[in-house]
């Protein structure tokens, strides 16, 4: 049987992308159940090498069809740099090159020579200065694969957080929230745990309001707009908490109250689980999409790359993660 073919992709070449590309590779205990296919630039990958002081063969491929069961080196599609990516913290041709692994992953994907992809750190204002139309790669992915309904989860400590809302402003954010919102997300949710094989999901939800609105006094939205749509759910089988205080909410899932938490808001979400991420090394994956897709919560960190201190053990997670669901 032929094992799945990760491909991983470099993201901002300025950025901590291959440093932590080469620190997740270079330890050797991933699972050898899948191939890994580096999608980059050779420049930055021995860049990366010399900073953190590791040894390991590039081996550039001109065509995937030459990939070999080894993890002795980092094989890789190399797409040639034609500048000088490191004279700029934030350049166009960084999010233009950025833009190029990700349509050389999504190419393979579509010639089903990949099975999923592990997505290294990028910027939204570089690739925006390059052209791209959507808010980021997530929409960039869902867009390109024909879909509409797709979520951002991350795994942290067991506990799989969602978000209701992403990549919007705060004011189109808070627009969006709606019964039907509420209802279809929440109906969502329960789908993708169980086809990551939870038999009866206990799912909590956080509120709109501060303290979740304190019975009326800080706002209604959880009694006029939040209970309809969980009485609707619940009584399809559903096991939806009521809305919770967004403040203490996640400490409940790390407790073992529910096995996933939604949270209504993008930053309130990360907030939360970029505070615990050196204790937890959260996991992030696209859901919704055809193929498998993992990345980290983290940013390019331009002000610390090439110097050999990135933390790369969310990069390491999202490699393995996205290994073990493939």
């Amino acid at each position: 049987m032929h094992k799945p073919v990760i491909g991983i992709t470099m993201g901002d070449p300025a950025g901590i992308g291959p440093e932590i590309i080469i620190r997740s590779l270079a330890d050797k205990t991933l699972p050898d159940t899948a191939n890994i296919l580096v999608i980059g630039s050779r420049e930055p990958l021995l860049d990366a090498m010399n900073a953190c002081g590791v040894k390991i063969p590039l081996k550039a491929l001109n065509d995937i069809a030459e990939l070999t069961d080894t993890q002795d080196s980092i094989q890789f599609i190399d797409i040639p740099l034609s500048h000088d990516f490191r004279n700029s913290s934030l350049l166009c041709d960084n999010g233009e090159i950025t833009l190029k692994y990700i349509y050389k992953a999504l190419e393979l994907i579509k010639q089903n020579k990949l099975t999923g992809i592990a997505t290294a750190p990028s910027n939204k204002e570089a690739m925006h200065m390059a052209g791209l139309k959507e808010a980021g790669v997530t929409e960039l992915l869902a867009n390109e694969a024909g879909i509409k309904e797709y979520s951002t989860v991350q795994i942290q400590a067991g506990v799989y957080v969602f978000q209701m809302t992403t990549h919007l402003p705060l004011r189109k954010a808070l627009e969006e929230i709606n019964e039907k919102k509420i209802y279809d997300f929440t109906k969502y949710v329960d789908t993708v745990l169980k086809t990551l094989g939870f038999e009866a999901p206990r799912i909590g939800i956080s509120g709109f309001n501060p303290h979740a609105g304190d019975g009326g006094v800080l706002g209604d939205e959880e009694q006029f707009i939040f209970a309809p749509a969980i009485k609707k759910l619940r009584n399809e089988g559903i096991s939806v908490s009521d809305p919770q205080p967004a403040d203490t909410f996640f400490l409940q899932g790390l407790r073992g109250s529910y096995d996933a938490l939604i949270y209504l808001f993008h930053d309130v979400a990360n907030s939360a689980t970029k505070t615990a991420a050196r204790e937890f090394p959260p996991v992030v994956v696209t859901t919704g999409l055809p193929y498998v897709r993992t990345t980290v919560s983290h940013g390019t960190a331009y002000d610390i790359a090439y110097r050999g201190i990135a933390d790369w053990k969310q990069f390491y997670e999202a490699v393995k993660t996205a290994i073990n669901l493939c």
